[in-house]
């Protein structure tokens, strides 16, 4: 197979790797801040705008997450994935708390469970991109075989 195939071939499974990770990671969000604790009653503009954002903000992380696992190299492979994402939601979280973006003002216990859930919800959109790229990994090895 040529180079060129190859790169258009990893390209795409790139792109759809990257659009389960936003997918994964925007519904958990959407369950979490809408279904479980109802914070979208607190936001002071239209839902729908809201919900746009959201999904260009987890386009932008899982776009980030997709091009780390794929461009750093980790010792346990396995959790690679999982890793990045905790470490990116760990920062991403440090940043909306300097900035004060939250739906409404939390005590320190919610304050925490916000930050460990972020933790969360970024390794579960690392953990996908990582188990997406191990299955297509093996399906190229075994293609090769066969």
């Amino acid at each position: 197979m040529s180079s060129e195939i190859e790169h258009s071939i990893k390209w795409r499974w790139m792109v759809r790797v990257w659009g389960l990770s936003t997918l994964i990671m925007f519904g958990l969000s959407y369950l979490w801040h809408g279904v479980l604790l109802n914070d979208y009653v607190n936001i002071k503009y239209p839902l729908w705008l809201h919900l746009m954002l959201a999904g260009v903000v987890y386009l932008v992380i899982a776009f980030v997450l997709t091009y780390l696992h794929q461009y750093t190299t980790v010792r346990h492979h396995k959790f690679k994935g999982l890793l990045l994402g905790s470490i990116l939601g760990f920062f991403i979280y440090l940043i909306a708390f300097v900035l004060g973006v939250s739906y409404n003002p939390h005590s320190i216990e919610h304050t925490m469970v916000d930050f460990i859930w972020q933790m969360v919800e970024q390794g579960l959109g690392g953990m996908t991109i990582g188990f997406a790229f191990r299955v297509l990994e093996d399906n190229e090895r075994l293609s090769r075989v066969s």
